[in-house]
């Protein structure tokens, strides 16, 4: 029936403002696919504002520099493979006379290696020790080595490292040998970079620490002094730097 009067207008506009409503109410509903349309990824190289640099070119060393030293021997369960060489055995001027573990001493944790030594005093002399294993020592540029001589022994022994390198295995002494002070732990120390001057008749390259066939530890007499007893060597480990 057709709508007449006031109230015919009134329901008209009263029809006209709800369907106003629902309009908006439908233009603004959260969740919509027009609220909800991804916006596109654009790639960036800021970081906090600050525009990033490439990345210097590095070495493969430099790449796999560690960042701890890395412990080869603390000889708290085993010798792992350290012995006296057969050859040295048959020297007479090679005195070494056992090798063991020890609690008597030790650098870390509670035990370390001990060499039974006779030097006689009357000409060159050494107590010789080596590990045979073939390591890759690419990433570090030193050894060192901790050696202890009790308070009662003389003065005026000497110790150095002995490296056995590459696939012609060549035997390879460190130019210097430190003096051992009694009653306390001696550090034994040589680079192995490229340009170290620490080893005899050997131009050190990045391959020489790379194929390592050996590694040992000479305690020596030159003539003098005599000494009968223990020499200690613990926490032989790689350094980076």
């Amino acid at each position: 029936m057709p709508l007449k009067g006031k109230n015919g207008l009134i329901i008209i506009v009263i029809a006209g403002i709800m369907i106003a409503v629902a309009a908006i109410i439908f233009i603004k509903k959260p969740g919509t696919p027009e609220q909800k349309r991804p916006q596109p990824v654009i790639p960036t190289l800021k970081t906090s504002g600050v525009q990033r640099e490439a990345p210097a070119a590095v070495s493969p060393a430099t790449e796999l520099a560690p960042k701890e030293d890395l412990v080869l021997y603390d000889f708290e369960s085993t010798l792992d493979g350290w012995e006296i060489p057969e050859w040295a055995l048959e020297k007479e001027d090679h005195v070494t006379r056992s090798i063991d573990r020890s609690q008597d001493f030790a650098k870390t944790g509670s035990s370390s290696m001990k060499l039974m030594t006779e030097f006689p005093g009357t000409q060159w002399t050494a107590a010789f020790i080596e590990a045979e294993k073939f390591f890759y020592w690419g990433p570090y540029g030193r050894i060192t080595a901790a050696i202890y001589l009790p308070q009662d022994a003389p003065k005026g022994l000497k110790a150095r490292f002995v490296l056995t390198v590459g696939k012609d295995w060549k035997f390879t002494e460190m130019n210097r040998a430190i003096y051992l002070n009694p009653g306390e732990w001696n550090i034994l120390s040589a680079t192995l970079t490229p340009g170290s001057e620490d080893w005899q008749m050997t131009v050190v390259d990045d391959n020489f620490r790379k194929d390592v066939r050996k590694v040992a530890v000479r305690i020596e007499s030159n003539k003098k002094p005599a000494y009968s007893g223990p020499v200690y060597i613990d926490d032989i480990r790689l350094s980076y730097k």
